[in-house]
């Protein structure tokens, strides 16, 4: 059993909700960035979504654009992140990592060697944004030979017939998107999932999670209400390391600070 399939197994025995986190590999620094994936784990989040920087992104808004910037400048790049999964693996090995990112950075790093390496370093899965489905041939027979899981986005505004032929290969769970736009702009409502969740269990017994504009712990705590398996939040992880870089604080204290805010999250998502 998969990483990701063990903890949903886990939670759903104890009738809980997932909860993941999103930070970008290599925001700010790379050793700023590994402590911050360490100390996620070691908040209770269930699962890690760790970004590719790149600087081209199709549905990632300001915030996590900076972000990207900010680790490229500090040397960051796709081999790196593999590395920084790999020593992460060191002290963990059961918070499953999912790399979430563009097709380009992964194309350039090579379809014959990017999934089993990436399997190998201790990835779980993969989110490529911009990669539809109609050209996920590419990738299908390298993904089914590492038995790395693809994760595929469900747009708001997507149609069952689509959806159904999206998720044909689709693996861990779906990633339904919340609400139109891009992440990090605006506050989503949960209301507005209802008819959508109820699509995708319609023609999927994949778990469903759920992200953008999911930006407190309050609203978390509202998408709780829907038939969903995991809660994912990323801008307000960003924003904040953001602030704290640009003010110069330090490693401890970023770390410090968003250790706190995924208390915030967990203690709402967890009802603890």
């Amino acid at each position: 059993m998969s990483r990701i399939s063990k903890k949903f197994t886990q939670l759903k025995a104890k009738n809980q909700k997932a909860f993941c986190a999103y930070i970008c590999a290599g925001d700010p620094n790379y050793q700023t960035s590994l402590e911050i994936l360490k100390n996620l784990a070691s908040q209770d989040v269930d699962f890690i979504e760790l970004g590719i920087p790149f600087l081209d992104p199709a549905g990632d808004g300001p915030i996590i654009e900076e972000a990207s910037r900010r680790s490229i400048k500090s040397g960051m790049n796709l081999k790196k992140t593999l590395q920084m999964v790999s020593e992460f693996r060191e002290e963990n090995n059961s918070t499953p990592i999912i790399l979430m990112g563009y097709f380009n950075p992964i194309l350039k790093y090579g379809l014959d060697k990017i999934f089993i390496d990436a399997k190998n370093a201790g990835v779980d899965g993969f989110l490529i944004v911009d990669l539809p489905h109609e050209e996920e041939d590419e990738i299908i027979n390298y993904i089914e030979k590492s038995q790395i899981d693809l994760i595929r986005l469900i747009a708001p505004t997507t149609s069952k017939l689509r959806a159904q032929k999206i998720i044909k290969n689709a693996s861990g769970f779906l990633y339904l998107i919340s609400m139109l736009g891009i992440t990090g702009t605006k506050s989503a409502k949960y209301k507005n999932n209802i008819d959508n969740i109820a699509m995708l269990k319609e023609i999927s017994d994949l778990p469903i999670g759920i992200g953008f504009g999911i930006k407190t712990p309050e609203i978390a705590k509202q998408f709780c209400q829907l038939d969903i398996d995991t809660i994912i939040v990323g801008s307000t992880f960003v924003d904040k390391i953001s602030q704290l870089s640009n003010n110069n604080n330090s490693k401890q204290e970023i770390i410090n600070e968003i250790n706190q805010i995924a208390q915030n999250f967990v203690k709402k998502i967890k009802n603890e």
